[in-house]
């Protein structure tokens, strides 16, 4: 006697899936603009979901507005994050970061701060990039302040495989300020202040060594719920040969699985039209 459970099985497995999922990425305008390309982009994803996200990643182009990228969110929570999504996530070498100002704001503690950066790991460097982001006074603009902010970000995810990062602005206050708060947080307190920031990435993003390559600008972005892929029905039905079959063998109480389970991206293909550094 054969039974089948594909119905509860399907979903048990979809839920392992985790995030392993694309989401539809439509960029709209650069609403908040800063120098070199930097700031903010305003987008949906999957065509519903109306989000702002911020650039953390100078050396490579997005392109505004365009329809159609496919991403992946990763959360920048200690038990949600997954390298493998990232572009930078299984990177361990990094440009040296120097914070200078302890001749502005009175302090001695340029050296320590610098110190708490150098020995951060990628989820630290984008916990920070996502803690200065919310740092932003959108409002204002174009300002030094913003702009120092920008160039902290670009300082912090700044792989010793990359040129130098673009300078917008003096970025020693907005990474001491990063260093701080990394520093005196527990990874906690870091998970629920950025529960709702997630890495935004190209799911056609390349393996060419630590940092990934190709694919559109890496983004943060803040998404209070994140919501289903529209294309996850279509996922649904390229899940191969999920069912369970029990034994019909009477009163061996074993089971086995035929089949297998195929959790994976089926990514839309992009267009070549490239901005680079926020300019044609």
């Amino acid at each position: 006697m054969r039974r089948l459970y594909g119905v509860s099985v399907m979903i048990l497995v979809l839920a392992s899936c985790g995030l392993l999922r694309a989401d539809k990425f439509d960029t709209i305008s650069r609403n908040f603009a800063l120098a070199n390309g930097g700031g903010g982009i305003s987008a949906t994803l999957n065509s519903s979901v109306d989000v702002e996200t911020f650039n953390i990643d100078f050396a490579n182009d997005i392109i505004v507005p365009h329809t159609g990228y496919s991403a992946v969110l990763t959360p920048l929570t200690s038990t949600g994050f997954d390298a493998s999504g990232t572009r930078f996530g299984n990177n361990g070498s990094w440009r040296t970061v120097t914070v200078a100002d302890d001749g502005t704001d009175g302090g001695a503690d340029d050296a320590a701060d610098s110190a708490i950066i150098k020995a951060a790991n990628a989820l630290g460097r984008y916990q920070m990039a996502a803690f200065l982001v919310s740092q932003y006074n959108v409002a204002a603009g174009n300002t030094a302040s913003n702009n120092g902010i920008q160039t902290a970000i670009w300082q912090i995810l700044d792989p010793s495989s990359y040129s130098l990062a673009s300078f917008n602005a003096d970025p020693s206050d907005a990474l001491e300020h990063a260093a701080v708060w990394f520093n005196t947080t527990s990874s906690a307190a870091r998970d629920s202040y950025l529960m709702n920031y997630n890495i935004v990435s190209d799911t056609t993003m390349t393996s060419c060594g630590p940092v990934a390559c190709s694919g559109f600008q890496e983004q943060i972005a803040s998404v209070p719920a994140v919501p289903e892929p529209a294309t996850l029905p279509l996922a649904a039905t390229r899940i191969t040969s999920l069912i369970v079959v029990v034994s019909g063998k009477r009163g061996s109480g074993r089971a086995r699985m035929n089949g297998h389970v195929l959790c994976r991206f089926w990514p839309v293909r992009l267009s070549q039209h490239r901005l680079h550094n926020g300019k044609p």
